[in-house]
């Protein structure tokens, strides 16, 4: 009766609540708005012409890319369950990962804590334990993309992405400051505590804690940094290729500064998914190199073959959890019995 109990409850934490889906469709509405300004401010024939000038040959790439960033991904992400101790089935644990995807549109992407409570339900593994691992992909993510967009800018011998790389790098160290310095971390808990959901979670801080500096060793940042810069780096030339499906040349080191910048000024303003500065970053950088409205289109497109693709997959792995989540037998009527 306990595992049904369990199972029960498994299943219904794979549903999206409510006001996960208000979320999400106010995060679908606000990119359909910003990309019509997009459009609009590029002038509208022009863009559907160069959106017409697409050769249809070239579409599978603007996928296949993104998805091997995923799977890059998930390497990292499998590597930061073996290091807090954590075995599962690669299976279940690809996905695990990509169903986080479905809360991409989120602040800083902290809605893939999702991840968390899937292994909680499933395996019983304390958040405390697998929370850190968020926190840590970002940490990753966000330094191999500020190394990303310095490695375009001294390609492309320009500094428009710089302030972006700063305030990833001022991000970045702020945050392991207050993970690895024991005196930040208090003042950190103390901080936190006030709030009420988190005061009833005091037993929780210093494992959380003592996770986090285990994925941020210099051991865990050997593999997952050159890993993120991988993984984004085979991203940002969906830029190119989508570019050269319009004929046009768009340089590798143009495609990483641009997507690496945009990227980073979208996970710093911890806007969901970036919305709006990311794609206005990418398509100011763009614009120096593309006309006006092909910029624009390889932006889009970006987006969509990244940003709103993840989501989608997202939403499909979390569906297939929910399928493998079987419902418990009936018990028989009793009047039967005998």
């Amino acid at each position: 009766m306990a595992r049904c109990r369990e199972r029960k409850s498994s299943g219904r934490s794979l549903r999206n609540s409510p006001s996960d889906m208000k979320k999400a469709a106010w995060a679908v509405a606000l990119a359909i708005a910003l990309y019509t300004v997009l459009v609009l401010t590029s002038d509208m024939g022009r863009v559907a012409d160069a959106a017409e000038a697409i050769n249809p040959a070239w579409i599978p790439l603007f996928l296949l890319l993104p998805l091997a960033n995923y799977f890059i991904r998930f390497l990292k992400w499998h590597y930061f369950l073996h290091r807090v101790g954590e075995k599962v089935p690669l299976k279940e644990s690809f996905l695990v990962f990509i169903a986080g995807f479905s809360m991409t549109v989120s602040p800083g992407k902290m809605g893939e804590l999702l991840k968390c409570a899937l292994l909680k339900k499933s395996r019983n593994i304390p958040v405390e334990k697998t929370s850190p691992i968020v926190v840590a992909e970002r940490l990753t993510d966000l330094i191999s993309m500020v190394l990303l967009a310095l490695i375009g800018a001294i390609l492309t011998g320009s500094r428009v992405g710089i302030p972006a790389s700063m305030a990833g790098a001022v991000f970045v160290a702020l945050a392991m400051f207050v993970l690895l310095n024991r005196w930040a971390w208090n003042l950190f808990e103390r901080v936190v505590k006030k709030i009420p959901f988190m005061a009833k979670r005091n037993d929780s801080f210093e494992g959380f804690r003592e996770a986090a500096k285990t994925l941020l060793d210099g051991r865990s940042m050997a593999v997952s940094v050159p890993l993120g810069m991988l993984s984004w780096g085979a991203e940002a030339l969906v830029l190119s290729i989508v570019a050269a499906s319009m004929g046009y040349g768009l340089p590798p080191g143009v495609a990483l500064l641009s997507h690496a910048a945009g990227s980073v000024a979208g996970a710093v303003s911890m806007i969901p998914g970036g919305l709006g500065l990311t794609e206005l970053t990418i398509d100011g950088i763009l614009g120096d190199y593309l006309p006006g409205a092909a910029a624009t289109v390889t932006t889009l497109i970006m987006r969509f073959a990244t940003l709103w693709f993840s989501v989608l997959l997202g939403v499909l792995a979390l569906a297939a959890l929910r399928r493998k989540t079987k419902p418990c037998p009936k018990a028989p009527d009793s009047h039967r019995l005998g």
